[in-house]
This record gives C-alpha cells, structure tokens and sequence, in this order.
C-alpha cells in the first residue's frame, strides 16, 4: 500500500496462514507460511517482477518470522529444529541455500532484524532471564546488549533498525511501563514513541528510508490496525481507514527512496 494508507494490494491469496512479511529492494518479498503438506510453518520468497513465490525452508521444525537483508541476497529467520523451547537464529544465503546458525544457547532469540547495511543483526533474546535487544555482526560474533529492562517480568521485543545519515536508530517494542508500547533510540535519545492504556498494545515498528517516520501495528481501534508516525510517535494516523474490519499486522517499510512513491531521504541538515 501506499504511504496514506491506498493502493492496498493482495500480495498473497492461499487458504493457509501467510504472516511475518518483509521487504527488501528490488521487489523481494519474504513470508513465513504453513502452506506445505506437512502443516509447519518454513519461509517463501516472493519476487513481484516476474512473479514467483520459492519456498526456501524445508525442515520438519517451524522455520518463522524472516527478514531479508537490505540487498535482497540472505534472509535471517527463526529456527525452532532445536526444540519448541529453544529458538534460534539462522541465515540463509538465497543464490546457494547455504545455512548459517547465528546463535546457539538454550534460550530463546527471536525477532531478527537487519541494519541499513546489512553489516549487523539486532535481535531479541531471554538469555538474561527476560526479553532485552541485542545486536552482533552479521555472523553472530561480538554479541552485544543494546536494551536493558531492570524488571525481570518485562521485556523489549521487534527490533528494527534504520539509519539517519549516519547514525543508528533502534526502534523496538516494550511493556516496560505497563502495557506493550513502541521505543526508539538514536546514539543520544531514547524516545517513547506511543502512549495508551496498558490493554492496548503497539508492537512491531518499521523505519522508512529516511529514518524520520516508522508504521507499527496498534490495537488500540479494538482490531490491530497500522499506523504511521514521525519518529518519535507524533503526529500518528491509521493507515488502515481502507480496510475491511479484521487484524492487520507485521507492517514492514519497503525500502524506496522515491519521494513521489513514499517520503525519500531529505537533503542533509
């Protein structure tokens, strides 16, 4: 869809669940589906032009939550083939099905997402006793704790990262002050992003090209609909005003730098 919200399109239409969609340049498409026979969920590609959908996973285990690094050549998803209590982390390179395990301990790391430059991995993981964020190389060496939730029953998850001119942003979800809201942080400030009550959630955000707007799911209109925002959480509006009732989730920023398309990267201050 659009960035106001129109234009909505049916990119997939099959019987099974399609869900954890992401984007990469040049058209690509990953999804997590449990559309094959054996009825456990592996990874597709779709590549929009010429139109075709892959299916890139082909283990017994769930195979969820992809994401395609910037250039469209590997995706990082989550693996449960070590046991349901244990969720780790996998790169896959698409041109020769290579695998790589990025992480490889008995807690759960979930979430993956890329950096701009496809240098670094951010992820979330209960290693500490609850859900914090944490960032390594694209290989899963110099692992680092970028989110430290001092209350054990709390949790940040959905990372995402962007870039603005330079430097990092970290967008990622918490209940840290009660219900589930969205966070950011640069290299100076960490900003809540949104604010409503504790039995409405925020989840998930997004950063678009420019790293000045992000889109999150919300259920705070009863359905989870997607809003976009500035960065941090101001002037908010629901993308979903076109929709047909029902929960719309996972929205991932496809990255285009076409201003007429969706909001390019400004001219440097």
């Amino acid at each position: 869809m659009g960035c106001d919200g129109s234009g909505q399109t049916n990119l997939t239409n099959h019987s099974a669940n399609d869900r954890d969609p992401t984007w990469a340049g040049g058209g690509k498409l990953a999804f997590s589906s449990n559309r094959s026979s054996d009825g456990g969920y592996d990874i597709y590609l779709l590549t929009i032009d010429p139109w075709q959908i892959d299916r890139l996973t082909t283990n017994s285990a769930d195979d969820e939550s992809p994401a395609l690094s910037p250039d469209g050549s590997k995706i990082a998803y989550v693996s449960y083939r070590d046991g349901g209590s244990d969720p780790e982390i996998y790169v896959l390179t698409i041109s020769d099905r290579s695998l790589v395990q990025i992480t490889d301990n008995t807690a759960a790391d979930v979430d993956p997402a890329w950096s701009s430059d496809g240098t670094k991995l951010a992820f979330a993981s209960d290693r500490d006793g609850n859900y914090d964020i944490f960032e390594a190389d694209a290989d899963g060496s110099n692992v680092e704790k970028v989110t430290d939730v001092s209350h054990a029953d709390h949790h940040d998850r959905w990372p995402n990262l962007g870039d603005y001119f330079g430097d990092e942003l970290v967008a990622f979800a918490s209940d840290r002050d009660g219900g589930w809201e969205v966070y950011s942080f640069d290299a100076y400030d960490l900003y809540r992003a949104t604010e409503n009550s504790d039995s409405e959630v925020d989840a998930q955000p997004s950063w678009n090209n420019s790293g000045e707007q992000m889109v999150y799911q919300s259920s705070r209109d009863t359905d989870y609909n997607v809003y976009k925002s500035d960065y941090d959480g101001s002037s908010p509006i629901d993308l979903n005003s076109y929709s047909v009732e029902g929960n719309d989730t996972s929205p991932d920023w496809e990255p285009v730098v076409d201003a007429e398309y969706c909001e390019g990267k400004p001219e440097e201050p």
